[in-house]
């Protein structure tokens, strides 16, 4: 026990010398490709450039996943409880909980569903290569103005408005999926007792992302990607501990929900009947999110898990 205490620091600065040094690797042929997308009007040169970004940031994410699988022992089993569609344009709303999520997400997704497009913060821009890739593959990089900053200037919320609506006028035209972690924020408990959140396990959604990007996709968008991601046994999981190996395994349920016909076209911001429907709905999808996550979590209920009858590892497991 005490030996493999011992091995868990050494397993996680094994993994951020290999991430680091797999992001050096993939900058040299992602730094040109992305400045030359950026740079150039639409056309032939301008897709080729898109097409070296994407394939150079689609390997970067699966290499990332399989040195924190292979390093840690960590296990990701995905439950995709849908048939496969590379072609279709999804929404995907998650859950939030860890720093890895965004590579055990693609990992599980990837490539039977459409490759992930994230909404991210907006300092995460200036990230060396990261930030230029996200920018390169037309990621809607949000505000996320306070509450309080929004009810003293209602204006901004029209910034992530017309933010996610200039990057779904891009993925109108490509398979997309496109991600939002509707919480905002990873969930901890400081976080959960800040918000009062009345989960267990998650913060409250924030609808506007979710409404602002179904109402942009509306009339070709497929549905809804659901993805619940839990930590097996792990109530409070902290990044520090997956790169440690001392999180035996991850789950990751990826559903298909029909949206709502009311749902599909609506003014968020100005409609206030539309905006309260909106937030119903997505406060009982995480009502029902927050009691599957806190049974998977539960040391005490190893019995309770996501129905793997349908499970299968994660790409590369």
């Amino acid at each position: 026990m005490k030996r493999q205490q011992a091995l868990g620091p050494l397993r996680a600065i094994t993994i951020i010398i290999s991430v680091v040094l797999a992001t050096i690797a993939g900058a040299i042929p992602l730094i040109p490709a992305a400045v030359v997308k950026i740079a150039l009007p639409a056309g032939p040169a301008r897709r080729a450039a898109g097409q070296v970004v994407y394939w150079v940031s689609s390997t970067w994410a699966r290499v990332t996943h399989t040195l924190i699988r292979r390093i840690s022992g960590t296990r990701v089993i995905a439950a995709q409880e849908m048939a496969d569609d590379p072609g279709g344009r999804y929404v995907l709303i998650a859950n939030h909980q860890s720093w890895a999520d965004i590579m055990l997400l693609i990992a599980a997704i990837y490539p039977q569903l459409p490759f992930p497009r994230f909404f991210i913060k907006e300092p995460l821009r200036w990230l060396p290569v990261i930030g230029l890739a996200c920018w390169a593959l037309d990621f809607p990089f949000m505000k996320r103005h306070s509450r309080a900053a929004l009810a003293a200037n209602p204006q901004l919320r029209r910034e992530d408005m017309d933010t996610i609506q200039r990057a779904c006028a891009v993925f109108r035209d490509v398979p997309v999926s496109i991600v939002n972690f509707a919480e905002g924020t990873r969930s901890t408990p400081a976080k959960r007792a800040a918000a009062a959140s009345p989960y267990d396990t998650l913060l409250p959604p924030k609808a506007g992302g979710t409404a602002f990007a179904v109402n942009a996709m509306a009339d070709v968008l497929d549905g809804i990607l659901d993805v619940t991601m839990a930590y097996v046994n792990t109530p409070e999981p902290a990044f520090w501990d997956l790169l440690c190996g001392r999180i035996p395994e991850v789950s990751v349920r990826i559903r298909y929900i029909a949206l709502p016909g009311e749902l599909a076209r609506g003014d968020y911001t100005a409609d206030p009947v539309y905006r309260e429907r909106f937030k119903n709905w997505l406060g009982d999808l995480w009502a029902e999110k927050d009691r599957a996550v806190a049974a998977i979590q539960n040391p005490d209920d190893p019995a309770t898990r996501f129905d793997t009858r349908s499970a299968r590892p994660a790409r590369g497991d």
